[in-house]
């Protein structure tokens, strides 16, 4: 084996485990954001504070539930509407104030998903480049 060949095949035996390193990083990241906006989306409302909503009654609890979801405290909302028994409204509640976390959530995710392809795009590349 001549010299160039040789020194050519040595740094790309560098550079591979390098690419390789960086893509098992990067995967382990994106697996970690996937885990946590999965756990944003499928919070379990009723895990929170049970005691948020201090109504006596059912017809209580939903007029403070108005009150409150009206004033932008949708999680104490959805409490109220859940003990005065209207689910649906319960989980608009919880929806809303899960909002802006899992927007959050799905900015960071995309933006793992773009630098895991980019960093594919950069594998691949390595793998049909000749050195």
């Amino acid at each position: 084996m001549d010299r160039p060949q040789q020194m050519r095949s040595s740094r790309y035996e560098v550079q591979r485990p390098k690419v390789a390193a960086r893509l098992r990083t990067s995967i382990k990241v994106l697996a970690w954001a996937s885990l946590a906006a999965t756990r944003v989306v499928f919070a379990d409302p009723s895990a929170g504070a049970a005691g948020d909503c201090a109504a006596a009654s059912p017809q209580e609890a939903r007029e403070l539930a108005d009150r409150l979801y009206e004033s932008g405290e949708y999680q104490r909302a959805g409490e109220c509407y859940d003990l005065a028994g209207d689910a649906m409204r319960a989980q608009r509640a919880f929806l809303r104030a899960a909002g802006p976390s899992a927007e959050a959530a799905a900015r960071g995710l995309k933006d793992e998903g773009r630098t895991a392809k980019n960093l594919f795009a950069q594998v691949g590349q390595a793998f049909r480049s000749k050195h």
